[in-house]
C-alpha cells in the first residue's frame, strides 16, 4: 500500500518544535556540584553509542503485572534480557553532558544558564532546526504510546519531507544567523521576530513545494500566537486544492502533557484522510479543525484557541474518524483572487486622482516568485473610549498616524517600500472612531495608503458600512487578519490614487479614491 506523502514546513518561534533546557542529570554531577532536588533523576532522549545488553526486571511495567503473572510465559528467570542498539533510535537516559569552563571536569549545565547574559544565555539552542527529530521522537513513543499500545503513530499514516521555511533554529557553525536564517523566541533576550518581507519567502517556499506534484498535502508548524496570521496568509496566497494544516502547541515538546505532539498526529491524519481537499488552510489543535480566516489563540493553555467573527468557524473534528461538518464559502487557496498564480508580474494602478496616468510596481522576480520588498508595512491604529486629548477633528493631534504617513511617503520616495496601509480597530458595531483619527486616516487614504476599518476585539458580524467614506469595511475580521488581507490585496490592486494635496482634495480626486476603495471592498467581502 502506497502511503500519502506530506511536506512539513518549519515556521518561526515554534513552541511545538521547542524543548525544555538540557540540564545535567544527577548521575552526571560530581561531589561539590550543585545537586538536583527530588527522588528521581530526569531522563532525556538520546542515542546509544554502541549496542548494550540490559536486563529488565520482570513485572515492572505496571503495578498489577505480577497480579496477572499466570498469563505470562515463565522462562525461569526474574528478568527479561534484550540487546539495545543505536539503530533502535533514542532511549530515555540520564543526561551526562557538562559545560566547558576551563577546568578538567567542567561544570553541570543548568536551567539558569539560559538567563545568564555572561554566558550568551546558555550558548545552546533548544528548538529543532526542522521537524525530522520531532517526528522521530513521536514515532519512537517517547512522549507516549498509541492507544493500541504501540508506537510509529506518524509512520503508520504517511511519508514525510521536511522543509525549513522559516525555521526556529539554525546551524550556526555553517554560517546561519539568528534573525536572518532562523527565528527562535527563547532565551527571550535573544529571540528574533521575522520581518514582513519573509512573508514572500513563506509564499514562495510553500507554493513551489506544492507545485512539485510530490505531495498529497502539507503541514505548517509555528508558534501559537502567530500561526493565525501565517495560516490566513497561506489561505489567501497559495494556489492549491491540497489540504494544508497549520499546527502549534502551548507546551514544548518533551514537557509534561505537551499538546503539540498530538496536534501533529491529528493533522497528519487529517491530510491523509483526503477530506481536507478544497477546504483551504486550516488550523488543527485540540482535536478541532478551524478555518484559517477565523482561527485565533485566546489563551496560553491547551484548549486556548477559538473561532472569531461570531458565526462559527470550527469545520470539523479529528476524533477518529475525521469529521468535516462545514465548508467555507469565502474564497481561499485555489479559489482566491489573490493566489500567487493569479497575481500579475507587475501591478498597475492610477497614480493621481485627477489624472488617468498609471504607475506600476513589479511584484514578482524573473522566476515568477514573489518579491519580499513589495510586502506592505501596515500600521494598526486603535480607538478607545476616553482617549481623546481634546475635542477636535484636527488630524495633527494624531501624531502617530501622521508620523506613519510621513514615513510612508519618505520610504516610497526613496524606493524602500512602494505600498503602505493602515488598519483602524474602531468601536464594535458602529465602527466609529475619534474625528481626529478619521481625519488623519483620510489624509492617509488620499496619500495612496488604503485604510481598513474593523471592530474592536472579537467583532461578531460585519462592520457597519458607511457610504463614500475613505475606509474599507473589514467585515468581521479582527485587526490582525485585516492587515494580512490588506497586504495581499495590495499585490493585486496596488495603492490608492494620490491627491495632489491630501489635506485639500478636489472632488475628482476624492471620487477616484472612493472608486479605488470599492475594488478593495469587493476583495474584503469575498475573502
Amino acid at each position: 500500500m502506497v502511503k500519502p506523502r506530506i511536506v512539513v514546513f518549519s515556521g518561526p518561534r515554534s513552541t511545538i518544535a521547542n524543548n525544555p533546557p538540557l540540564v545535567t542529570s544527577a548521575k552526571g554531577r560530581f561531589h561539590g556540584d550543585d545537586q538536583l532536588v527530588g527522588r528521581f533523576d530526569h531522563l532525556v532522549a538520546q542515542t546509544l553509542h554502541e549496542p548494550v545488553t540490559v536486563r529488565i526486571k520482570k513485572f515492572s511495567g505496571h503495578p498489577l503485572e505480577e497480579d496477572a503473572k499466570l498469563v505470562y510465559h515463565d522462562d525461569g528467570k526474574d528478568y527479561w534480557e534484550v540487546e539495545l542498539s543505536p539503530e533502535d533510535g533514542a532511549y530515555l537516559l540520564p543526561y551526562m553532558a557538562r559545560r566547558a569552563d576551563g577546568t578538567q571536569s567542567g561544570r553541570p549545565f543548568e536551567d539558569a544558564d539560559t538567563r545568564n547574559p555572561e554566558m550568551d544565555f546558555g550558548g545552546r539552542q533548544s528548538f529543532f532546526p526542522d521537524a525530522s527529530r520531532l517526528f522521530t521522537d513521536i514515532d519512537r513513543g517517547l512522549s507516549g504510546r498509541a492507544s493500541d499500545g504501540g508506537a510509529n503513530l506518524l509512520d503508520r499514516i504517511a511519508d514525510y519531507t521536511f522543509v525549513r521555511a522559516l525555521p526556529p533554529a539554525g546551524y550556526t557553525q555553517a554560517g546561519e544567523v539568528a534573525g536572518h536564517d532562523f527565528w527562535p523566541y527563547s532565551p527571550r533576550p535573544i529571540g528574533k521576530f521575522p520581518p514582513m518581507h519573509t512573508l514572500a519567502r513563506v509564499a514562495n517556499t510553500v507554493q513551489q513545494s506544492l507545485d512539485s506534484g510530490n505531495y498529497d498535502g502539507a503541514l505548517w508548524l509555528e508558534g501559537s500566537p502567530h500561526l493565525e496570521e501565517t495560516l490566513y496568509w497561506l489561505s489567501l496566497i497559495i494556489d492549491t486544492s491540497l489540504p494544508l494544516a497549520g499546527v502549534s502547541a502551548q507546551r514544548a515538546h518533551g514537557e509534561l502533557s505537551n499538546d503539540g505532539d498530538r496536534n501533529i498526529v491529528d493533522a497528519a491524519r487529517y491530510v491523509a484522510s483526503g477530506q481536507g481537499k478544497g477546504l483551504g488552510a486550516v488550523g488543527i489543535v485540540d482535536e478541532q479543525i478551524f478555518a484559517a480566516r477565523v482561527f485565533k489563540k485566546a489563551d496560553a493553555r491547551p484548549g486556548g484557541y477559538r473561532a472569531t467573527g461570531g458565526h462559527g468557524g470550527v469545520l470539523g473534528s479529528t476524533k477518529a474518524p475525521i469529521y468535516i461538518w462545514f465548508s467555507p464559502t469565502y474564497k481561499h487557496t485555489a479559489t482566491s483572487d489573490l493566489a500567487l498564480s493569479k497575481l500579475p508580474n507587475e501591478v498597475k494602478f492610477q497614480e493621481y486622482g485627477d489624472s488617468d496616468g498609471t504607475a506600476s510596481v513589479r511584484i514578482k522576480g524573473e522566476d515568477g516568485s514573489l518579491r519580499g520588498d513589495v510586502i506592505a508595512p501596515v500600521h494598526i491604529v486603535k480607538y478607545g473610549h476616553y482617549m481623546a486629548e481634546e475635542d477636535t477633528n484636527n488630524p495633527d493631534v494624531e501624531v502617530d498616524i501622521m508620523a506613519r504617513i510621513k514615513r510612508g511617503i519618505d520610504q516610497e520616495a526613496e524606493g524602500s517600500f512602494n505600498f503602505h496601509g493602515f488598519v483602524l480597530e474602531a468601536a464594535a458595531g458602529s465602527g466609529s472612531a475619534l474625528p481626529s483619527q478619521m481625519a488623519a486616516l483620510a489624509i492617509a487614504a488620499l496619500s495612496g495608503m488604503p485604510v481598513v476599518r474593523v471592530g474592536r476585539g472579537d467583532h461578531e458580524g460585519p462592520i457597519m458600512t458607511t457610504l463614500n467614506d475613505l475606509t474599507i469595511e473589514g467585515s468581521n475580521l479582527d485587526s490582525t487578519k485585516a492587515r494580512t488581507l490588506l497586504r495581499a490585496a495590495m499585490l493585486k490592486l496596488g495603492r490608492l490614487p494620490k491627491a495632489r494635496d491630501p489635506w485639500n482634495p478636489t472632488k475628482e480626486e476624492h471620487a477616484s479614491t472612493v472608486a479605488a476603495i470599492a475594488r478593495y471592498q469587493t476583495i474584503f467581502v469575498t475573502h
